[in-house]
């Protein structure tokens, strides 16, 4: 499997991108469900306020126009709100100007934040959070795939070229795409290691004419990377996401082929997915 953008040779004239946690793997449900919210119950002692708190945070990171955000922004982000409440979280402040300041979001610009600032709690427990959540998803039981994925991947790979572009590891893809048995129509499989999606497209198209390159995800950083490249992009909607790959793979998929996807039909599409996100950002 080819994994490094400067190796990667075009079969085809067409290229699909599939984004993977979420889009094509339904695996993105069951980690907020029973990791990231259930950790920060935990981290805090919310217990208290479980119920509710665990739906906003289900709301705020699988069902709102902010699916899809980064952890810790989405941690911040809740946070916010039950400080906004009246609820004392302990860490909170340290939390915010992180997120605020920061130069990445991940585990080790989080350490080394710890280290420049030892004293800081709410760092700490950040970072606690996050490694239960890591270690509460590798006890989570695989779904494997959306229904009709694996039909439309078939279909699309007659004709065009197939890469994964996911900010998830490469690891975590690639041993949920080998364990059923989706790989073999892929072209490449790009993850965080090699850059953000705007980079990993950015390199990609280069092997293509841009109407000849739809990219496939289910949140706003998706449509978001396919834009700020003037590529097409095919929203899976959340909550339908079987209906959105049915949808794909019985009349979408022909008219990429036939070159028939156009802006009128791309609106069309941007409209279906924001008008399927609750609340506004």
């Amino acid at each position: 499997m080819i994994d490094s953008l400067p190796n990667y040779q075009p079969k085809f004239k067409k290229l699909i991108c599939v984004d993977s946690d979420g889009c094509a793997i339904d695996s993105m449900t069951i980690k907020h469900e029973r990791a990231f919210g259930p950790a920060l119950v935990a981290e805090w002692r919310l217990e208290n306020i479980q119920s509710e708190l665990l739906k906003r945070w289900n709301d705020l990171n699988l069902y709102e126009i902010t699916r899809g955000i980064n952890r810790f922004r989405g941690l911040e982000r809740m946070l916010s709100e039950l400080v906004e409440q009246g609820i004392n979280i302990e860490g909170y402040k340290d939390i915010k100007h992180w997120v605020q300041t920061t130069h990445a979001f991940s585990n080790p610009a989080l350490e080394e934040a710890i280290q420049a600032n030892p004293n800081q709690i709410g760092l700490k427990k950040a970072l606690s959070w996050s490694h239960n959540v890591n270690a509460i998803i590798k006890t989570l039981p695989s779904i494997g795939p959306f229904k009709y994925v694996q039909e439309s991947l078939q279909s699309a790979s007659t004709f065009a070229d197939i890469a994964i572009v996911s900010s998830a590891n490469l690891s975590a893809v690639e041993y949920e795409w080998e364990t059923y048995k989706l790989t073999p129509y892929l072209s490449g499989m790009f993850a965080q290691e090699a850059g953000t999606k705007e980079y990993c497209l950015a390199q990609l198209k280069q092997h293509y004419n841009l109407e000849d390159i739809i990219m496939l995800g289910d949140a706003k950083g998706d449509l978001e990377a396919a834009q700020s490249h003037n590529m097409y992009f095919y929203p899976i909607l959340a909550g339908h996401e079987n209906q959105s790959w049915l949808d794909f793979n019985n009349k979408y998929l022909k008219l990429f082929k036939e070159s028939k996807f156009n802006q009128e039909i791309q609106e069309a599409l941007k409209d279906l997915f924001f008008n399927n996100f609750e609340g506004e950002e």
